[in-house]
C-alpha cells in the first residue's frame, strides 16, 4: 500500500512522531476519566481476569472501545474531508457537502417516528444506511459525466431536501425530536464493543479506499480533460473517491452521529506536515492528526465536566469554530 501511495519518496519523518503522539495520547485516554488510574492500575485492569475488578470494568469494557472509536472516527473524517477538499478543488470543503450525514439523520429521524425509541445498534443501522443511500443518490444526481463540481452541489441539494424532511418529522413527533436531539450532538459515550466490531472495518476498508485511489484523484485535481488524456476515467475515479468518502464518513456517523471539524482541520494540518507532498503523502499524516485531535477532544470532554461529560460533538465545535474562522481569514489574505 505505501509503495503505492509513496512511489518517488520515504514515509515523512513525521509521521512516526504523529504515531508515537497518539500513542500517547491513548493511554491518556484509558487513565483519565471520572476516575483517574495511574500506569499500574491500568496494565493490571488489562492483564487480569478477575470479573469483579471495577478498575478492569472501566478500562476494558468502556474506555477502551471508546478510545478505538475516536482512533478509527478521528482517521475516516480526516481522510473523507482531505478527499472531499481535493476533489472540489475547495480547502474548506468537508465530508458533510457529500450529504451522507443528511441522509443518515433522515434516517435515523424515519426509524424514530415509525419505530419509536431504538436500541444504539439499530440507531446505528439506519444511520450506515441512510449515508449508504445518500452516497448512491447524489453520485446518480452528479450525473454520468462525473463532474467534480457537480458533487458538491448535488450533494448540497440533497442535503437541504433532508434536512427539510427531518425538521418537518421532528416538529410533528416530540418524542423523535428528543431523540434526534440526543444524536444529533455527536457522542462517544454508546460507544460500545459490538458497535466497534461491526463498523470499524468499514471505515478501515475506505482509508485503504481512499490511500489507493488517492494518485489518481491528485491527477483528476488538474483537470478532467488532463486527467482524461493521462488514460483515467474521471467518472470512475470519482465514484471510487466518493465510495471512500461514504464509507469513511458513514461508518464515523454511524458510530457517534455526526461529527464535524474533525474532516476540515486535520487536512490542513496534514498540508502544512506535508510540505507540498502528494495526496498519498497528505493522506498518512492525516489519519494520525485526525485520531490524535479526536482523543483529545474526547478526554477534553470527559474532564471538563467531570463526572459528567461533555459530548464530542460540543468539544469540537468549541475547538472547530474558531479555527475556521481563521482559515477563513488566512485564505482571504492569500486572495488579497
Amino acid at each position: 500500500m505505501l509503495s503505492s501511495v509513496l512511489p518517488q519518496r520515504s514515509v515523512p519523518p513525521a509521521l512516526p512522531l504523529l504515531c508515537a503522539g497518539v500513542a500517547v495520547v491513548f493511554v491518556a485516554a484509558l487513565c483519565l476519566g471520572a476516575q483517574d488510574y495511574g500506569p499500574g492500575l491500568l496494565w493490571q485492569a488489562l492483564v487480569a481476569r478477575d470479573p469483579k475488578d471495577l478498575a478492569q470494568a472501566v478500562v476494558v469494557e468502556m474506555r477502551l472501545p471508546r478510545a478505538l472509536a475516536a482512533l478509527m472516527i478521528g482517521a475516516a473524517l480526516a481522510v473523507s474531508g482531505l478527499m472531499m477538499q481535493a476533489l472540489t478543488r475547495n480547502p474548506l470543503a468537508d465530508p458533510g457537502l457529500t450529504g451522507v450525514n443528511a441522509g443518515a439523520a433522515l434516517a435515523v429521524v424515519a426509524g424514530l417516528w415509525f419505530l419509536g425509541p431504538m436500541g444504539s445498534a439499530a440507531t446505528a443501522a439506519f444511520a450506515l444506511s441512510g449515508a449508504a443511500a445518500a452516497a448512491v443518490l447524489v453520485r446518480l444526481l452528479a450525473g454520468s459525466g462525473g463532474g467534480t463540481l457537480r458533487l458538491p452541489l448535488a450533494g448540497a441539494a440533497f442535503a437541504s431536501l433532508c434536512l427539510s424532511v427531518v425538521s418537518f418529522v421532528v416538529l410533528m413527533n416530540p418524542e423523535a425530536r428528543n431523540l434526534y436531539r440526543f444524536w444529533m450532538v455527536g457522542s462517544l459515550a454508546l460507544a460500545d464493543t459490538g458497535r466497534l466490531a461491526a463498523l470499524a472495518p468499514l471505515g478501515l476498508a475506505g482509508i485503504c479506499l481512499g490511500l489507493a485511489v488517492s494518485r489518481q484523484v491528485e491527477s483528476l485535481m488538474l483537470g478532467e480533460d488532463l486527467g482524461a488524456a493521462l488514460g483515467l476515467h474521471p467518472g470512475r475515479v470519482l465514484s471510487l473517491a466518493l465510495a471512500a468518502i461514504a464509507m469513511t464518513s458513514g461508518a464515523a456517523v454511524a458510530i457517534a452521529g455526526p461529527v464535524g471539524f474533525i474532516g476540515l482541520i486535520a487536512p490542513h494540518l496534514a498540508r502544512r506536515l506535508a510540505s507540498g507532498a502528494g495526496l498519498g503523502v497528505t493522506m498518512l499524516l492525516a489519519c494520525p492528526l485526525g485520531a490524535g485531535l479526536t482523543l483529545l477532544a474526547d478526554i477534553a470532554g470527559r474532564w471538563l465536566m467531570r463526572p459528567a461529560e461533555l459530548p464530542l460533538g460540543i468539544v469540537l465545535a468549541m475547538i472547530g469554530a474558531p479555527v475556521f474562522m481563521l482559515l477563513i481569514r488566512s485564505i482571504l489574505r492569500k486572495e488579497d
